[in-house]
């Protein structure tokens, strides 16, 4: 800016908030009482402006972004950690935080917009939620290996009854499924554990704890398996549908469609159908 073009500019500032801003003699310049009052202001506006920008230009780059997901806890150690690894290979610089919670928590932090993305079961359609399937997994009963149970080809819902069972909190998604067979069959009864995590029930049975059903997805891994006996469950067989979720009609920012995008396509790659009872779904 010229000399000229910055004094007009000063001028016309002055006439408009109908006040002098600078003090001014044949040598000197300095700021009158109400320029000292207008510049920190006129510098937190300025700072705030930046601070807009690169917001909004790290919104649009996925390398500089940040991403929430929340998620179920077998989520975040058989399905996320692989995508994970890939985003972060590739983007650095941004970052990724990973909130593992029970299902009605999940659903409150997209709702809330506490997260971009969630990972989860749709238990109760919400027409606040979008959801896409990605995955389908069906339940299966696990015992010590020298249970009675253990001796049987096929386990149904009524052969439960009477046994003890080790069952997720009130308000996992497992628990849910696994109540509503159970008082399906009309055998529900209290438990004798109740634990926060899949990993957990399993360890447990494994120590003679008692007898427990859980999804596809807990069996996955060969060591936890291998510790227990396992069995479809049948009449009836259980399924549930793990899907993404995220806040409808608000766009998702670079990184998260990216994150998103990777997700899904290690998913199409993964080796989890080698385990029975698990059906991918992502497109």
């Amino acid at each position: 800016m010229s000399q000229s073009a910055l004094s007009q500019a000063v001028l016309q500032t002055e006439r408009l908030l109908g006040t002098k801003l600078f003090e001014r003699t044949k040598r000197t310049v300095k700021l009158a009482s109400a320029g000292q009052i207008l510049l920190p202001r006129a510098e937190r506006i300025l700072a705030n402006l930046e601070t807009a920008v690169s917001e909004t230009r790290s919104n649009a780059d996925p390398s500089k972004g940040s991403i929430t997901i929340a998620c179920l806890s077998l989520i975040a150690t058989r399905v996320l950690p692989e995508a994970i690894q890939v985003f972060r290979a590739r983007y650095p610089q941004a970052s990724i935080l990973v909130r593992d919670d029970y299902l009605d928590r999940i659903t409150d932090f997209v709702k809330h917009g506490d997260v971009d993305l969630a990972v989860s079961c749709f238990v109760r359609p919400d027409g606040a939620i979008a959801f896409q399937p990605i995955l389908e997994e069906k339940f299966y009963f696990i015992a010590p290996r020298d249970h009675p149970l253990a001796k049987k080809k096929r386990v149904a819902w009524r052969d439960l009854a009477g046994v003890d069972f080790v069952a997720m909190p009130q308000n996992s998604s497992v628990r849910a499924a696994v109540d509503r067979a159970r008082i399906d069959a009309g055998i529900f009864q209290e438990t004798i554990y109740q634990v926060g995590r899949v990993t957990s029930v399993v360890e447990i049975v494994a120590q003679g704890g008692g007898v427990s059903v859980v999804p596809a997805l807990a069996l996955t891994d060969r060591n936890l398996r291998q510790q227990v006996h396992s069995r479809l469950m049948t009449d009836p067989e259980v399924r549930r549908t793990v899907g993404l979720m995220r806040l409808r009609g608000s766009p998702l920012s670079a990184a998260a469609e990216e994150f998103q995008r990777i997700l899904l396509a290690t998913l199409r790659q993964k080796k989890l159908e080698r385990f029975p009872g698990i059906r991918i779904l992502a497109e």
